[in-house]
């Protein structure tokens, strides 16, 4: 099995890996491939999985143009929403088509941010900036995350991509399970 990844950031890479392993889909072969979500580097909202689908069509073009044969392409996109209750989350959405084309997006959990938080953002701010300033260090984004400092290195960011991901292959992998329970339904 050949599933290209829409990022070479190696957390994204470590959380497919992890999810993979988890859908005990190990031995799939991983391809990274550097393409663009061509929305804001700080994507909020609907704009999270606009820059997944963005990085697929890239990797299309990729797979295209290279003459790649995959079972699967898969983007990560982390983000900022806000839910039905006006507070603000920081998530992760991945989206994940197969080879004819079906595709399913799935989500992470959400780790609340303050409002603080979410002002700073909308105001052009980046939160991985100001953690990177606080912990004296560089590129907390590809490591960390901001959900890995929140919470104290409990939950790191590729923990969160991870379940993104598994959320975005469980339809396409379970679908008799889609299927038998939908015919019950009907």
């Amino acid at each position: 099995m050949l599933i290209l990844l829409g990022s070479k950031n190696p957390s994204k890479l470590n959380a497919l890996k992890m999810a993979l392993k988890k859908l005990q889909l190990a031995n799939a072969e991983i391809i990274t491939a550097d393409v663009k979500s061509n929305v804001p580097s700080k994507p909020i909202g609907f704009e999270i999985v606009r820059g997944c689908e963005n990085r697929n069509a890239g990797l299309k073009e990729y797979a295209k143009a290279n003459k790649i044969k995959y079972d699967y392409i898969c983007s990560i996109e982390g983000g900022f929403s806000i839910d039905e209750n006006g507070l603000p989350f920081v998530v992760t959405y991945a989206v994940v088509e197969d080879n004819l084309g079906n595709k399913s997006t799935g989500k992470s959990l959400g780790v609340r941010i303050n409002r603080e938080m979410f002002r700073y953002i909308r105001e052009n701010g980046s939160l991985n900036e100001a953690i990177e300033k606080i912990n004296s260090n560089k590129n907390n984004k590809q490591s960390q995350g901001i959900t890995g400092y929140l919470s104290n290195g409990i939950i790191s960011r590729a923990e969160v991509d991870k379940d993104a991901v598994i959320s975005a292959f469980i339809p396409l992998i379970f679908q008799y399970n889609y299927k038998m329970l939908t015919k019950k339904l009907n």
